[in-house]
């Protein structure tokens, strides 16, 4: 539909040097035998047409770019989705060496260049093609030899177009690199707006922000030095043409081979001829970004993600119990030294497993493992004797409940940050989830209740509040498997008693773990472990663990002598 509106609007607007030909040969009939008169009733007619011919061309021209533009419009919205879609997809590894800047970038700037080839460049360059096929046929008619001598510059434009094209790519994969780095500056300084002003850095980081963006408008200027010269082209070269035309055609009108209505036609196309010559600068610049951007989002469409449901998927199984068993499990960051060594554990369905150890022993990662954000060998975590890798990846997250030390809020009301991982939920499960964190008193005396705005991650409340609103979030899924990765860091013992206490009611038939630093967080579990670099060292219940005299007994008395320390 869009290349028969380019293809009429185009015609008709080849129509107009037609008309001026019949016109200019009326006159110059008239001139020569006076026999033959034009009257002002014809001239009208003749402005008329053309008139008319311009107007409907206009109109076309118009329902044309509306065509493309909300086609072009359409395939970004649908290439965002699949990219942020993809961006879903990709494992948490992926994003530990990606800056959230740069993938910013791509999704935002990179993909405003494709849309502009999608649009104006397809539509530039469906007209300049279109427009001088037709045009050089008309003027093929009129003469030959005049038509090729005229465009003898022509193949000269196209040479230049292919040397200077490559450039242009190069210079626009340094631009929108430029532009990414600049963006992860700006991102990560506001997210870290709080410690730039704690360390009195505002003037550093704003020095830094602009070298950065010296070298985002230095990488510009390249660019624009190089379409400086390519522009000028454009026009000089077809105008060597139109002199080459002044000469020919002025003789072949004297030597009465051409007339002079055909020599004004062949003048208006030829100079009709400059518009898609400087579309096609247009058309190379936009082309040129556009790849460039193209190849900067396939290289994060082509990712594949680490972790996805395998070939041995049980697509059968709807629905986890909360056993989990580790065997011989052993875990490495890619390729680094081992973090988990030979790891054998049983958690049984219904119990409280509690995991206590110094900073880097492996806690978190281990944990990590059952939801598999991050991946494990096969065969070495079981949930309900099933490999987890054998479990459809929605069905073992959604069942898995994961509250981590520095819980991540949204900028949105505190209801919906709650009710994150449920589709509809109701005020007053909402409500029993957070009096089960012992939140519920305290969004009582907020202004706005439940629909108190949070600022960024959460800011506009307290360190507490954030972890018991991520502790709501998660027992309001109803978790068959509950995981608390020193959630408690930053709430008093007595709330984390009362918390303790309300959990024991609504996870008896389901498998909590809990990660401490606190003993007394820790000591009513079914079973304890200790880990101690990436191995289990100890194991048992509280008073078992006493009695071993090790490295848990060690650290309940430095806490019980802190306790009575803090006392005095």
């Amino acid at each position: 539909m869009s290349f028969i509106l380019v293809l009429i609007t185009n015609g008709l607007l080849l129509i107009s040097p037609k008309i001026l030909q019949a016109v200019f040969d009326a006159l110059e009939r008239s001139f020569r035998d006076t026999s033959i008169t034009l009257s002002s009733g014809r001239i009208l007619f003749f402005a008329t047409l053309i008139l008319g011919v311009a107007l409907v061309g206009g109109i076309i021209r118009f329902f044309q770019r509306r065509t493309i533009q909300g086609v072009a419009r359409k395939i970004e919205f649908h290439l965002r989705a699949d990219f942020f879609l993809h961006l879903q997809k990709l494992s948490a590894s992926y994003y530990d060496n990606v800056r959230t800047g740069d993938l910013m970038t791509r999704a935002t700037s990179d993909l405003n260049a494709i849309r502009m080839v999608l649009s104006s460049a397809i539509m530039y360059t469906a007209d300049a093609i279109v427009f001088f096929g037709l045009a050089l046929v008309i003027m093929l008619q009129i003469d030959v030899t005049l038509t090729l001598v005229a465009l003898l510059p022509y193949p000269i434009l196209a040479i230049i177009i292919r040397l200077l094209g490559k450039r242009l790519h190069t210079h626009y994969e340094g631009i929108q690199e430029a532009f990414s780095t600049m963006n992860t500056k700006v991102q990560e300084n506001l997210s870290g707006v709080r410690v730039v002003k704690a360390y009195t850095l505002e003037t550093n980081e704003v020095e830094h922000f602009r070298k950065l963006n010296q070298e985002f408008v230095n990488s510009n200027h390249k660019q624009i030095r190089l379409m400086t010269f390519f522009f000028p082209l454009f026009r000089f070269l077809p105008g060597i043409g139109r002199v080459v035309l002044l000469w020919m055609g002025g003789l072949l009108v004297i030597q009465q081979e051409i007339t002079f209505g055909e020599f004004i036609a062949f003048n208006a196309y030829l100079l009709m001829l400059v518009r898609p010559m400087i579309m096609l600068g247009f058309i190379v610049n936009t082309f040129e970004r556009g790849a460039a951007s193209m190849d900067r989002m396939n290289a994060i469409l082509t990712e594949e993600p680490e972790i996805i449901d395998g070939e041995n998927v049980k697509w059968n199984i709807k629905n986890i119990k909360g056993a989990i068993e580790f065997r011989n499990l052993n875990f490495a960051y890619n390729g680094g030294p081992p973090v988990l060594k030979n790891v054998n554990l049983k958690i049984e369905q219904g119990t409280t497993l509690a995991i206590v150890g110094g900073t880097g022993s492996g806690k978190s990662t281990l944990v990590n493992l059952i939801p598999r954000i991050r991946q494990s060998e096969r065969g070495t975590i079981f949930i309900d004797g099933v490999d987890i890798q054998d479990i459809p990846l929605n069905v073992l997250r959604s069942n898995i409940g994961f509250v981590e030390q520095e819980p991540f809020l949204f900028s949105d009301y505190l209801r919906n940050n709650i009710a994150y991982g449920v589709e509809t939920p109701d005020d007053e499960e909402i409500r029993d989830a957070a009096h089960t964190s012992d939140l519920l008193s305290q969004i009582e005396e907020f202004p706005d209740g439940l629909q108190t705005f949070l600022g960024e991650r959460g800011i506009t409340i307290s360190g507490g509040q954030r972890q018991r609103s991520a502790l709501a979030r998660a027992i309001l899924i109803k978790p068959k498997i509950l995981i608390l990765d020193d959630a408690f860091a930053n709430v008093d013992t007595q709330t984390e008693d009362t918390i303790l206490n309300r959990l024991d009611e609504i996870m008896k038939d389901r498998t909590t773990i809990l990660i401490s630093h606190r003993i007394s967080t820790v000591k009513a579990a079914d079973n304890i472990v200790v880990l101690n670099d990436g191995s289990i060292v100890e194991s048992g219940t509280h008073d078992q663990l006493l009695k071993k005299n090790g490295i848990y007994a060690g650290i309940y008395e430095t806490q019980l002598l802190q306790d009575e320390l803090d006392e005095l």
